[in-house]
């Protein structure tokens, strides 16, 4: 977390930037550090790490532990298995487990993964105005995904159907991002899921719920090529970017 006393009253979620994989299932996992890293949103710790605002952050893998699928949504429950807070097969169709875990191994990774990241974020949400989800995607839709072999924009805003967010608000993210060059979609290929889903209302409930967006960068744009290695310069550019966003939204919406 940021000093709070410098802090503006955003927050900014990172829930898909770890790879850490815990003890409790190493020994029954067929992926291999580096697969991890496929399903893994590169270097968004440091592109939505901002110093003016509230910020939580996940150091386990999402293919482990989804923080942001709800925690009783089980993904044995879907015809691929390929989503859910515990995942089976991942988006391009490789099974995660040489032996799933039982359910009582599932119900502990969520209870000491999964409801800590929320709680925090419940922490911090009587100080703040808007919540950001920061994340980044695939430049082509992978396998078991809606957008299956698409290239995908420069970046994706989601407000699960405006719920989250006022258009205006919408708008605004979408022309800063379209002002500089970029291509800009809303709600595709990702509206938001659960952290949107559980975090944030279009208007201000106190305690718990704040008006949010997820935000999505699409990797081709600093990441290289079949590769994990970032474009030179490119990763601390967004990140400047995004202080930037941020810095302007805060001006604009926040009172």
């Amino acid at each position: 977390m940021n000093a709070e006393s410098s802090c503006r009253p955003i927050l900014v979620s990172i829930p898909h930037a770890g790879s850490q994989v815990p003890e409790e299932v190493t020994d029954d996992l067929l992926l291999s550090q580096e697969e991890l890293l496929q399903y893994t949103d590169l270097y968004t710790d440091k592109i939505f790490n901002v110093e003016d605002a509230y910020l939580v952050t996940n150091p386990i893998s999402r293919v482990i532990v989804d923080v942001n699928r709800a925690p009783d949504d089980i993904s044995r429950e879907y015809e691929q298995a390929a989503e859910g807070v515990i995942v089976h097969t991942t988006w391009d169709g490789k099974s995660v487990y040489k032996r799933e875990p039982t359910q009582s191994t599932a119900d502990a990774l969520i209870k000491k993964y999964h409801d800590p990241y929320h709680q925090k974020i419940d922490d911090h949400m009587a100080k703040v105005q808007f919540l950001i989800d920061g994340h980044s995607y695939l430049p082509i839709g992978p396998k078991l995904k809606r957008d299956n072999g698409e290239p995908r924009p420069d970046i994706n805003v989601g407000n699960m159907n405006f719920s989250t967010c006022t258009r205006e608000q919408t708008v605004f993210f979408r022309e800063f991002f379209e002002a500089r060059g970029y291509s800009v979609r809303i709600n595709f290929p990702y509206a938001g899921k659960y952290i949107l889903g559980h975090h944030c209302h279009r208007r201000r409930i106190p305690p718990f719920l704040v008006p949010g967006v997820q935000i999505e960068i699409n990797q081709g744009l600093y990441v290289k090529e079949d590769s994990f290695e970032p474009i030179p310069d490119r990763v601390e550019e967004f990140h400047m970017l995004f202080s930037k966003l941020v810095s302007a939204f805060a001006e604009k919406f926040v009172k």
